[in-house]
């Protein structure tokens, strides 16, 4: 079976992708900022630390197969029957291996270095590894399906179980950090259900021939999810041994304002492009929409992260609880993290594309020790300190990952980078230039949180687009297609003559 298709219908693909997935993720990513915003309340900085050494071990178990397994079967030109049983089998194997192992360490190396209630939040986690093994297989025949709307509404399921199962788990039986890891396990064996309805896959059976297929693509891609897994998580756990759970609490909590939350949403571009890049007809075509893409993001997502530095003084503590207000340093240190985060991870998208795992971990591996290394010197110094190493350290690989994307080309690596993020950061700057004055003046006036936020998110946004439309034509332009694309004006107008007496208006 093969799925080359042109640019005009890859676009379409691409069009109704961002609709479903935009939709259902701004659903998903509210109730999950809700729940955390509940468990923040419920549970302990120290225990969301404990449970940031958990996330290694989700992520491995999720990217490993989706990656390995998966993105080899997205990725090839023609899959066949024997290449779905041969990579579950795969899987499964690497899987239990790597349950194996996380226990052991859990045992060996995390109960002296952490204590026994970290060592007990690992040893919970690694039923992760069997349901990510089993959920890769049927989301990777969505994803060469090109069927989005299946894939957002997985991902709906698993945060609306592991939402509820978790404020559950802390208010009713009182749990840490094991409600966290526990809630999350509900959430995902619900995802896998529903995944197998949604796309059954065949039993696994070792199919050597077809495994040597997934091989060359898949090996390297699993071993760059080991570092891929070091370089986003490692700082929690060298945050958490050198300067303890409640410290890694914290950290935790400002990376995941600045840097996961946005993940989430440049996420919904990331699941579309991969599969559609995948099927472009030749190099050509896929940088042609690698840069629309990329451009796309940084408009949307570098301003919501100007505003969150802008506004963390006011919005954390008023989001979590005065508890928390240590986050907040970090997290406006870390905005820009997340803001070269974007941009690094749209490169990945196109080297996975494009077949080139090896450059993949080659560049995996390299951010993974120039990164823990700096964490590691900074962490003697404070968090902001680690903070600050992070953002330098992402900056710098900004620029080695587009060197790495741009081999045997002919642009030129920082002029290609500044066309791709130009039109969102002199906006941005613009943003802050207006912004910063309100955001003064309110807090001076003693103002209430609500309304401080609410006035300088809207003083910064009209700035900011108003930049964006007077100095950036092409990049607004673009904008307001996914607009259309994603809430089409049609589907506003329909809604608008539901409302009561908008039909007698509209008959007057």
């Amino acid at each position: 079976m093969t799925d080359v298709r042109s640019n005009d219908e890859l676009t379409a693909a691409t069009a109704s992708g961002l609709r479903w997935m935009t939709l259902i993720r701004v659903v998903s990513e509210l109730l999950l900022l809700g729940s955390m915003i509940v468990l923040a309340r419920l549970i302990p900085p120290s225990a969301f630390g404990m449970f940031a050494l958990a996330l290694i071990v989700q992520e491995l178990a999720v990217n490993v197969p989706s990656e390995g397994v998966g993105s080899a079967i997205v990725q090839r030109r023609t899959v066949g029957r024997e290449h779905l049983e041969g990579g579950l089998a795969l899987g499964l194997l690497v899987a239990a291996v790597m349950a194996a192992v996380t226990l052991l360490l859990a045992e060996v190396l995390v109960r002296p270095l952490f204590g026994d209630e970290t060592a007990l939040v690992i040893a919970l986690t690694t039923p992760w590894f069997l349901f990510g093994a089993v959920v890769a297989l049927p989301m990777t025949v969505l994803r060469r399906r090109l069927d989005f709307r299946s894939l957002s509404l997985l991902g709906l399921a698993q945060g609306i179980v592991r939402s509820v199962s978790t404020i559950l788990l802390a208010a009713v039986l009182g749990l840490d950090a094991e409600a966290l890891v526990l809630g999350g396990l509900v959430g995902m064996c619900a995802m896998v259900a529903l995944a197998l309805f949604f796309a059954p896959v065949p039993l696994p059976r070792w199919r050597r021939q077809a495994i040597r297929d997934l091989l060359p693509y898949g090996g390297p891609a699993m071993l760059a999810c080991f570092s891929w897994a070091g370089f986003r998580n490692g700082d929690y756990a060298i945050v958490g041994a050198r300067l303890g759970a409640a410290q890694a609490g914290f950290y935790f909590r400002g990376f995941q304002l600045a840097v996961e939350y946005q993940g989430k949403i440049s996420a919904v571009m990331y699941q579309v492009a991969f599969p559609v890049l995948s099927r472009t007809a030749g190099p050509e075509e896929m940088f042609a929409l690698r840069r629309r893409m990329v451009r796309l993001l940084t408009v949307v997502l570098f301003p919501l992260l100007t505003l969150l530095a802008l506004l963390a003084p006011v919005l954390v503590p008023w989001l979590f609880g005065p508890a928390w207000e240590p986050a907040v340093l970090p997290t406006q240190i870390l905005a820009g993290a997340g803001a070269a985060t974007v941009v690094i991870d749209a490169v990945g998208t196109v080297l996975m594309a494009a077949g080139r795992s090896r450059a993949m971990l080659g560049y995996g591996i390299a951010h993974f020790a120039v990164y823990a290394g700096a964490v590691l010197v900074a962490s003697s110094h404070g968090l902001a300190a680690v903070s600050a190493a992070a953002v330098a350290v992402h900056v710098v690989f900004i620029v080695v990952a587009y060197q790495l994307m741009l081999r045997g080309r002919s642009e030129r690596t920082l002029r290609l980078l500044w066309d791709d993020t130009a039109a969102a950061t002199v906006s941005c700057v613009v943003l802050v230039a207006v912004g910063s004055p309100v955001d003064i003046a309110l807090d001076n006036a003693g103002a209430a949180a609500p309304l401080h936020i609410m006035l300088v998110a809207a003083a910064g946004a009209m700035a900011y687009l108003a930049a964006l439309r007077l100095a950036f034509p092409a990049a607004w332009r673009d904008v307001r297609a996914v607009l259309r694309r994603v809430v089409p004006a049609g589907s506003l107008r329909a809604a608008a003559r539901k409302l009561p007496g908008a039909a007698a208006a509209h008959r007057t």
